[in-house]
């Protein structure tokens, strides 16, 4: 290399220490997203004295200070007996942020990039004033304490005071709470004003940024308000700190500010604000005046954006804000019915008859007839899913049966009587039913063999149900539902069930092809009608599951020529099974945004879910999820002959050891009482008994199960060392995770067999 060459490379220091600084930022940056705070913070000392030689020094000084910000909070987010109000201050966080608050003002969003560091601005200081605000509601003394501190250095005082910009002194707890709840409005309110200016002007990527950027503003606005004001109506506020936020009508104020940003924030297509919507919801039933803001943005937002609440939607059909909400609703069964049909189904069925406000009833029966002519197959598809359940159509006729006999026979309703029991003739024995649907070997069979019981019960001609019990009901219908559940346990041809799912299929009709399959939509996406699966038929042979209900599997045929399998529940709600598996959804969406759900050395960290589908109160549809099996079948496959033979044949189950483990102690304590039932037992055992007494026995029986079951499971279906490993490793986080979110979200009955 000449002389003259090295001198010239003299022009490339800048770019090369642009690079280096940069490098840097992003090695603290992915430390901070790893948790690993002090090396966040070596790295940024390294590259402090040398921004201002970068060739972007705004930029790069920016993108520091943010990191700086960003570690110091999530320290302090950590439950720990070290973070206090005083320990968050000492850091200068505050000082900063109010640094970072004069750079952006002078940042102009022109990229992506631009875009991140605004936000990324906005998000950190939402995350600081809600921390404050939080050490507040506990130690409302904290900050006093904190000025008082002769430990932290005069330069350090008064930090909340500089970042708010007050001259004078504030240690009022409830003052400072609201200079921050309101600085933190105020610097959202002026970034989204800032965005939307200019947004009309705009194309391409820079207005998509400016968007994506509008979208986050109002969901964080959203979130602060939303979550101060359900701790201020829930009173969780012990200190009743919260009362200077919303006093003098400013509950109602932030409730219309609330419902504004969501509808927003939905409008510039943000898939966490269709997440909030149901609570904007009952915002509007608690703050009626938040009502008149539905009509004003709903017009704005795609209806499809919609699809994921719309069973909350028209749950509020009788309701006031029905009114609203109905141009959204007609707009969704012109364009998208199937999406719509079988939540307004479920809501139309609880809802017709308790409807008293004539303009909603009528709205409501105008949505049920264009929906019928829409889409003519779906009550006939639900009728023939009920079909597949004769066992709980029976236990529904006789659950209404025995409200009926409940009155004393002298006031006791006859004609009532005459037509519930005409009601079971035409449903089970065929009669005035012009459908031959229903003409199938089951209730052939079933009729053939309780015809004449059921005579005796009533008289050939309803002349008994004057005179008829109510225990003598009881029993008679008990042997009758034995039998039915007997006659049904072998019974797995569709047609011994139903003939609609064949006979209707085969017929050449236009609005045959048109039934979807139901669970194809989604608001993540606009939906592409033409992609949606079509039915074409159902696989003759059923699936009959040996449990409470026999649930039954119904695999359904597309025109894509691939098989859809799903599981008809009859007899119980799963609207609540619907709503969990949204919230799974929702958690997903949280863990993978989350650095420490998803680093590169550990599992993926997600719960499956699958789609569930709610057709009346006592029907729904449940995807199947093949090569899958529970964990009890699963792990009892793994004792050895002599272990099954020691837990089946001599007595030695654990479950039957602690039956009688419970059942000898209550009989000891108590000997004159009679077995009672086994939680009065259980409680026994922690009355006359010592913590260590239990924990012994509990051991001793424990120890009847062998402790490698598991580890034997995943050793024979693994094909290598490596892949039992993977297994483990892969079961231990899907596990754990699962029954974290079911900690959470508070659901129980959960065993082996589920």
């Amino acid at each position: 290399m000449s002389f003259t060459s090295r001198l010239k490379s003299t022009e490339f220091d800048p770019i090369v220490t642009d690079e280096k600084v940069q490098l840097q930022l992003d090695m603290s940056y992915c430390a901070l997203r790893q948790r690993n705070f002090k090396l966040a913070l070596t790295k940024l000392n390294e590259t402090r004295h040398r921004l201002d030689s970068c060739r972007n020094p705004l930029m790069k000084s920016i993108y520091w200070n943010e990191i700086y910000c960003d570690v110091h909070i999530k320290r302090h987010q950590i439950p720990s007996t070290s973070s206090t109000l005083t320990s968050l201050l000492s850091t200068s966080v505050a000082k900063e942020l109010k640094k970072l608050e004069t750079k952006i003002h002078s940042l102009e969003i022109v990229d992506q990039q631009t875009a991140r560091l605004n936000s990324n601005f906005i998000q950190l200081n939402s995350q600081f004033s809600r921390l404050v605000i939080d050490f507040l509601l506990v130690q409302p003394m904290s900050y006093e304490s904190y000025e008082q501190n002769p430990q932290i250095p005069q330069a350090k005082h008064r930090q909340l005071e500089m970042y708010l910009q007050s001259n004078e002194t504030i240690q009022q707890a409830d003052i400072l709470i609201r200079d921050l709840f309101n600085k933190n409005i105020d610097l959202l309110k002026d970034n989204i004003h800032k965005q939307q200016i200019d947004l009309p002007q705009l194309t391409g990527s820079i207005r998509q940024a400016k968007e994506n950027l509008l979208s986050r503003d109002y969901n964080e606005l959203a979130s602060l308000c939303d979550d101060y004001l359900r701790r201020y109506e829930n009173h969780e506020d012990d200190n009743q700190l919260l009362k200077t936020l919303f006093a003098d009508s400013n509950d109602q104020t932030i409730a219309e500010l609330i419902v504004r940003s969501i509808l927003l924030s939905m409008k510039y297509g943000s898939n966490e604000g269709v997440q909030r919507f149901s609570r904007l919801l009952q915002i509007v039933d608690f703050y009626p005046q938040t009502m008149n803001l539905i009509e004003e943005y709903l017009n704005q937002i795609p209806c499809w954006m919609f699809f994921d609440c719309l069973y909350q939607i028209t749950a509020y059909l009788d309701k006031p804000i029905a009114l609203k909400l109905y141009p959204l609703i007609e707009q969704i069964v012109q364009i998208y019915p199937q999406a719509i049909v079988y939540p307004f189904k479920l809501s139309y069925e609880t809802l017709q008859s308790s409807v008293t406000d004539s303009i909603l009833k009528s709205n409501l029966e105008n949505l049920n007839q264009q929906l019928n002519r829409t889409v003519p197959l779906v009550n006939e598809f639900i009728q023939a899913l009920n079909q597949l359940n004769p066992q709980q159509e029976f236990d529904i006729w006789s659950k209404e049966l025995f409200h009926l006999l409940a009155n004393d026979s002298a006031t006791r309703d006859i004609d009532k009587l005459e037509i519930h029991r005409n009601q079971f003739r035409t449903i089970f024995f065929d009669e005035n039913n012009d459908s031959e649907s229903k003409h199938t070997s089951i209730r052939c069979l079933f009729r053939k063999g309780i015809e004449n019981e059921f005579n005796d019960l009533f008289g050939r001609n309803g002349e008994l149900l004057s005179t008829l019990s109510l225990g003598d009901a009881r029993l008679a219908l008990g042997n009758i539902s034995l039998k039915l559940k007997t006659l049904l346990q072998d019974k797995s041809n569709l047609n011994d069930y139903s003939t609609w799912f064949t006979s209707t299929f085969r017929q050449q009709h236009s609005s045959l092809n048109k039934l979807e399959i139901p669970g194809q939509y989604t608001s993540k996406k606009k939906p592409s009608m033409e992609h949606h699966i079509k039915i074409v038929d159902f696989d003759e042979k059923l699936l009959v599951l040996h449990s409470l209900r026999l649930p039954k599997r119904l695999t359904i045929r597309g025109h894509d020529e691939n098989d859809y399998r799903f599981l008809v529940k009859a007899g119980e709600d799963i609207r609540q099974d619907q709503r969990i598996e949204a919230l799974f959804t929702i958690m997903n969406d949280l863990y993978g945004h989350n650095s420490n759900c998803h680093q590169t050395n550990s599992p993926h960290i997600n719960i499956r879910t699958y789609k569930v589908i709610p057709m009346s109160s006592k029907l729904g549809i449940i995807e199947w999820l093949d090569n899958t099996r529970p964990l009890k079948d699963l792990i009892e496959e793994s004792y050895t002959d002599s272990e099954y033979d020691l837990i089946t044949n001599q007595g030695q189950h654990p479950r039957k050891l602690y039956q009688d483990y419970v059942v000898n102690t209550y009989q000891k304590a108590k000997p004159s009482a009679k077995t009672t039932n086994n939680t009065l037992m259980y409680a026994e055992l922690f009355l006359s008994l010592t913590k260590g007494q239990v924990q012994d026995e509990f051991q001793q029986i424990q120890s009847v199960v062998p402790a490698d079951l598991l580890r034997r499971a995943y050793y024979k279906i693994a094909n290598s060392h490596e892949g039992f490993y993977t297994l483990r490793r892969q079961f231990i986080t899907s596990y754990a995770v699962l029954c974290t979110s079911q900690y959470i979200l508070g659901i129980g009955d959960r065993h082996q067999s589920k």
